[in-house]
């Protein structure tokens, strides 16, 4: 029957009519015997009993013992010749000897039951003895049977006459402690457990015996049922403190192991620095690198094979884990070697905005006062405002324009306004953006500028004021130089006198006789003019096919880690751009097919 089943049979029969109590003890004793008391949150059966039917621990026991005695094979039956006895009569009847309980009929009284319990035999220990009795004024008292045989301070068996409770054995024997299981209440439980079975203290021959004695010593701290509901107190606070043990064996086996591992080499950082994007004007933190990479992991390249990042650090290759303060400092000193490379190799192109280029040798200068840095970010505030000013698009710009300060704050807020790490771009112009604020730093200097959008747009507006030339814009000479060169080539391509027919249109230059195809020697072809120019940077649909791949994956990764939304919507351009050409030029490949 199912968990459900047996608590509404539990309480139909509760409800129903007293005798139904037979009943009751068979569904407690299959809840018991299987723990499903444990579904609804119980330890054992008596808190059951007690918090679902209000049963007291005595009558819930009573109930199942009543069921175990008198049904047919411990089931839901009762034997044929005790049913329409009362639960007066079988009560009474629980505690009769087999050979006395053959006597009781249906017409027995429970008068005449009781008197038979009084005629029974006077109960013997388990061996057989009766109490030890000392003579008045004797020193000694111990308790037990066979005078003075045995004593129920170290004896565990099922005793008729027990005097005491065993001691525990862990009990010290200047202040010994009971056993807790060897009262009735737990032989009660136990009788009904899964591991009713292997109890010791129910079977003590499964139970380790004394040296000296040879007599079973029953202990919980030497039962291998680590899970029984019942085990006692003192085991199962030796059991925690085993697990608590083998935790901290096991942590300082992984310590150990860790400890062992090599720490990531040098090409094992490279690695990671190319895979994580950085380059020599990255700005490189360990608390940006815990929030970026704390719970990331990947790798699979040639150098970097797997990196796993957690909240305490990284494991790059395998090799020992760097906490994030680590990793910050070792790619800090491989971003400073690649940028000492960089300006050997192009001392003329680093950082020319704000550095003079001279032939002299390179001398350290000497650090700079804090009043020093305020001068110089001061003196270059103008030109990180017009970098970043140059940095719009056209539409932002128009919104400028206005000259609304309240309409240009709303606007650098909505594009702007979302915490966001960048890096240097190709100008080496930094911002770092807040929602009520932005950081703005460029190559050569050694502070940002920090500012609020307010602010910003004050000295954004008074300096357009002041450069009115950052606005003005470039006449399209490029478009007009474009415009006369076409004509020329189109006349330079009317003078070819290199034919070639329709088949062979896309051949080499030919020579000679053109009136048959110099190529394939066919005559009476309609000959074109073969105009043969190479051009590096000319490209084709699969050309642009590929780019359009390439800037759609980069979208996605850009929505995957939550950039701003201006940067996205950057990309988004490029890829609707991408589409749009490369769908134009394949309707310009489709519609000289059918020319053809």
């Amino acid at each position: 029957m199912e968990y459900k089943d047996l608590k509404a049979g539990i309480s139909s029969h509760l409800n129903a009519a007293a005798e139904d109590f037979f009943m009751v003890g068979y569904f407690l004793r299959q809840i018991s015997e299987n723990a499903l008391f444990t579904e609804d949150g119980y330890k054992n059966i008596w808190d059951f009993a007690k918090g679902e039917y209000g049963l007291s621990t005595s009558s819930a026991s009573r109930f199942m013992a009543i069921n175990a005695r008198f049904s047919i094979d411990g089931g839901e039956h009762m034997a044929e010749k005790y049913i329409g006895m009362g639960v007066s009569k079988l009560q009474e009847m629980l505690s009769l000897p087999d050979e006395e309980l053959e006597k009781v009929t249906k017409e027995t009284t429970v008068r005449e039951i009781r008197a038979l319990k009084a005629q029974a035999t006077k109960p013997l220990s388990f061996y057989g003895f009766p109490a030890t009795k000392r003579p008045a004024g004797s020193l000694l008292t111990t308790p037990g049977c066979g005078e003075g045989k045995y004593d129920c301070f170290a004896c565990c068996r099922d005793c008729a006459i027990r005097q005491e409770e065993r001691y525990c054995v862990t009990a010290p024997m200047g202040n010994p402690f009971p056993c807790s299981h060897m009262s009735e209440d737990f032989k009660k439980s136990i009788q009904y457990s899964l591991y009713k079975n292997d109890c010791q203290m129910i079977h003590p021959e499964l139970a380790p015996v004394r040296a000296g004695d040879q007599e079973p010593s029953p202990c919980c701290l030497n039962c291998e049922q680590k899970s029984c509901f019942l085990r006692c107190d003192v085991a199962k606070k030796k059991d925690e403190q085993d697990w608590k043990d083998r935790e901290a064996a096991e942590r300082q086996r992984q310590r150990e192991a860790e400890a062992a591992k090599p720490e990531p080499s040098e090409k094992d950082i490279a690695a990671f620095y190319r895979w994580a994007g950085f380059n020599t004007r990255s700005s490189i933190d360990a608390d940006d690198l815990k929030k970026k990479f704390r719970n990331a992991g990947g790798g699979g390249a040639s150098d970097l094979k797997d990196y796993q990042g957690s909240a305490r650090g990284i494991r790059i290759n395998y090799k020992r884990e760097l906490t994030y303060s680590q990793l910050a400092k070792r790619l800090t000193e491989y971003q400073e070697q690649q940028r000492r490379i960089e300006e050997k190799a192009h001392p003329d192109i680093i950082d020319a905005d704000f550095r003079e280029v001279t032939d002299e040798p390179e001398t350290k200068p000497a650090a700079m006062t804090d009043k020093e840095k305020d001068e110089l970010l001061k003196a270059k505030e103008p030109d990180i405002i017009a970098a970043f000013y140059k940095s719009l698009y056209p539409g932002e710009k128009e919104t400028i324009k206005g000259r609304k300060p309240a309409e240009i704050t709303k606007m650098f807020k909505k594009e702007y306004g979302e915490t966001f790490q960048g890096d240097r771009d190709e100008n080496g112009l930094l911002w770092n953006c807040y929602p009520d604020k932005i950081n703005l730093s460029i190559s050569g200097l050694c502070r940002p500028l920090q500012i609020t959008w307010g602010k910003f747009t004050t000295k954004l507006l008074a300096l357009l004021e002041q450069r009115p030339e950052l606005e003005a814009t470039p006449a399209p000479e490029d478009l007009q130089e474009q415009e006369t060169q076409e004509p020329e080539r189109a006349e330079e391509t009317e003078d070819e006198d290199e034919l070639l027919c329709d088949g062979c249109a896309n051949a080499s230059a030919l020579t000679g006789d053109v009136s048959a195809c110099q190529n394939c020697g066919t005559e009476g072809h309609n000959y074109k003019p073969l105009v043969q120019e190479e051009d590096e940077a000319a490209y084709g649909i699969a050309d642009v096919r590929e780019r359009l791949h390439f800037h759609e994956r980069n979208l996605q990764d850009y929505r995957n880690a939550g950039m701003p939304i201006e940067a996205t919507r950057k990309q988004r351009i490029v890829r609707d751009a991408l589409q749009l050409l490369l769908e134009k030029l394949e309707a310009d490949r489709e519609a000289a097919a059918d020319e053809d």
